[in-house]
């Protein structure tokens, strides 16, 4: 069927799938969410061979780095850093999932870094994602920083977010990008360590991967025109007199100013060391107590990524709505570059879970955006790309999909 209508989102008109996995060009880069009040998108690169950035990166991986090269790296680069007075030398942000978990252990047990983990509260905390955390820094043994941010601001904002991009998800987004780099700047430490590059998901462009830095595109915002949910700080402040200005503050994003002669280095491990999340997540099992879910994730097979946060389920299920991109895929795509399936399975399993409506948590997340189910299905269905979705008989049916899927 031929589909000569236009992406929403400033992606291609045509949607072209992997060859060898089944990420498409749809998928978009990590931004940052600052600068984000039109939804316009720059999508992952297919190239001429018809496989994916994300693919090209995974064979880069297995074929032409050095990883005994990178790792000698990474240890001049952790001398560099490294305390011997007992003072954090090193920040590790996340949520006790299975990457930070890893990253934050790695540096400590393995390099001797002392590292200060730092959380930016998921917005609907799961039990499972508590009970990970706790087993973040009892049993694999950190100290902690949780920053929990004002609940009826993060209500507001995520409730815009979904309303205006059909991004709910938005405010965690916010503090995950910023909250190291603040906690750095606080605690006068000048190194910050991620899990894996951007790239292992088709995230980033492949020419960022050239060195270990994380791109301060994504945290740095010197424009006056500061977006949070689609809408200005004026706007904001308009429509809801009793937001302040501090209320805020915790989502905005760094200036350039902030680190004026602070010599902050944010970089990934993954890059230094070869990353492969299955492993990462057996070793945050043995090492951090890591937790799988009981059940698993409503939109995939599987339930140990992504459990912390009850909107992560409706997070996934939105960009399946708006890039055709569902939880199924994503998972399914990366354990076909981490050679655990095969891009047949992956297609089974995409037929059977890909595009799940999230039935778990979806009720939470509404009530906690002061939304309907039918208020918010509206939301979600005027989100619907014509290039991608068509109704037939009161019916939304998806185009440009593989048929082995459909």
């Amino acid at each position: 069927m031929k589909n000569n209508k236009k992406s929403l989102f400033g992606l291609p008109q045509k949607v072209i799938h992997c060859k060898k996995c089944l990420m498409t060009n749809q998928k978009p880069f990590s931004m940052n969410e600052s600068k984000n009040n039109d939804n316009q998108k720059i999508g992952m690169k297919i190239f001429s061979d018809g496989i994916c950035a994300a693919c090209k990166y995974s064979e880069n991986k297995d074929h032409l780095i050095d990883w005994k090269k990178r790792e000698k790296l990474l240890q001049k680069t952790l001398d560099k850093f490294r305390r011997t007075d007992g003072r954090y030398d090193c920040i590790v942000s996340g949520s006790g999932g299975k990457d930070s978990s890893s990253v934050s252990h790695i540096l400590k047990y393995k390099y001797n870094m002392n590292p200060l983990t730092v959380t930016f509260s998921p917005i609907l905390y799961t039990d499972i994602g508590w009970k990970n955390i706790r087993a973040w820094i009892q049993t694999g043994g950190f100290d902690n920083i949780l920053f929990t941010p004002n609940g009826k601001v993060s209500s507001v904002l995520a409730k815009e977010a979904f309303k205006n991009l059909l991004h709910p998800l938005q405010p965690f987004k916010f503090g995950i990008k910023t909250i190291a780099a603040k906690m750095a700047i606080k605690y006068d430490i000048q190194l910050v360590m991620f899990g894996e590059p951007y790239a292992e998901y088709g995230s980033q462009d492949t020419d960022d991967t050239l060195s270990p830095s994380y791109n301060e595109e994504w945290f740095i915002n010197d424009s006056n025109n500061i977006f949070l949910g689609g809408l200005s700080i004026n706007e904001i402040k308009k429509k809801y007199s009793w937001i302040s200005k501090n209320d805020l503050s915790t989502y905005l994003p760094l200036k350039s100013k902030d680190l004026k002669n602070k010599k902050l280095s944010v970089e990934f491990l993954g890059w230094y060391l070869k990353w492969n999340p299955q492993e990462m997540y057996y070793y945050a099992v043995e090492n951090c107590g890591y937790n799988p879910d009981n059940q698993r994730t409503d939109g995939t097979y599987a339930r140990y990524v992504g459990v912390d946060d009850k909107f992560e389920w409706l997070h996934f299920f939105c960009s399946y709505i708006k890039f055709g991109i569902g939880r199924c895929r994503f998972d399914a795509c990366q354990e076909i570059r981490s050679g655990h399936i095969t891009r047949e399975e992956a297609i089974k399993l995409c037929k059977k879970f890909e595009g799940e409506y999230p039935k778990r948590y979806i009720d939470d997340c509404y009530k906690f955006m002061g939304l309907n189910k039918k208020e918010a299905m509206k939301i979600i269905d005027n989100f619907r790309s014509p290039h991608l979705w068509k109704k037939i008989n009161n019916k939304w049916v998806r185009l440009q999909e593989l048929k082995e899927i459909i």
